[in-house]
């Protein structure tokens, strides 16, 4: 099972091989808060289980990067 990042139902990411790293890869795009020692996506984001992504993709193509926040 693959995982990715989700805002109102909506597939914001690619997916990922692991929740573990999807969630790794929205703290690095600062889509995460950190707080009395949780961990908390903002603004309303899940990280939901998906179908895998028909084709192989990298970090380049990402809806989201670190230096190209999520809109």
């Amino acid at each position: 099972m693959a995982y990715a990042l989700f805002k109102d139902g909506e597939k914001m990411s690619r997916t990922f091989p692991t929740k573990e790293e999807a969630l790794e890869k929205a703290d690095e795009a600062g889509l995460v808060e950190h707080a009395e020692g949780e961990v908390v996506l903002e603004d309303e984001l899940k990280i939901r289980p998906c179908p895998a992504d028909p084709e192989p993709r990298d970090d380049a193509d990402l809806d989201w990067t670190p230096v190209k926040p999520a809109s």
